[in-house]
């Protein structure tokens, strides 16, 4: 059953990872700040390395960027990661499945 799920309280340049159990979808970051933000959405490989969905995205104040678009993405042994160049600078949605 698909659950939405919010995160938030960022660090900056630190990952935080969404709960992933079967898969991800509609990853929705939202600029909640009063300056623009840059935001990366990583895939962790483990000792293969880090695949990048989104790069330093710039997000303009009040928008917010949507990835994995009604489009799923299932990882076995993989994390899914959201990171800012500020803390406290978005609030991410997501379905988890």
């Amino acid at each position: 059953m698909a659950k939405t799920k919010v995160l938030d309280g960022f660090d900056s340049n630190v990952d935080k990872f969404l709960d992933q159990k079967a898969g991800v979808s509609n990853i929705i970051i939202s600029n909640v700040t009063n300056v623009n933000v840059k935001a990366s959405v990583r895939v962790s490989l483990g000792p293969e390395g880090t695949a990048h969905l989104v790069k330093d995205a710039v997000i303009p104040v009040g928008t917010s960027l949507i990835a994995l678009n009604n489009q799923l993405l299932q990882t076995a042994a993989s994390k899914i990661g959201v990171r800012t160049d500020t803390a406290g600078g978005i609030e991410v949605i997501y379905t988890s499945l």
